[in-house]
């Protein structure tokens, strides 16, 4: 496997999670390509907006994401942790 993301659309807004490319395979464009495929899929369901959240230590992936249009909403995420990350 290259690369894989899971998105989708919940009737309001569209959520992206878990894109990862293997390392192997990263800045080559396969990232790019795969959030477009993604996006395109999500949009034509009739989505307005697509959400995701990147932890703010995660710089790379920040960087990666406003290179191909997403921005900060300034909104604060909130969350419950039931497992730890470990």
């Amino acid at each position: 496997m290259v690369a894989t993301v899971m998105g989708g659309y919940e009737g309001h807004r569209g959520w992206i999670n878990y894109l990862a490319v293997s390392p192997d395979h990263q800045r080559k464009g396969y990232g790019q390509a795969i959030m477009k495929e993604v996006e395109l899929s999500i949009t034509a369901k009739g989505c307005p907006k697509i959400n995701l959240q990147v932890r703010n230590t995660n710089q790379t992936v920040i960087e990666f994401y406003k290179a191909i249009g997403y921005g900060n909403d300034d909104v604060v995420g909130l969350g419950k942790r039931f497992e730890h990350d470990s």
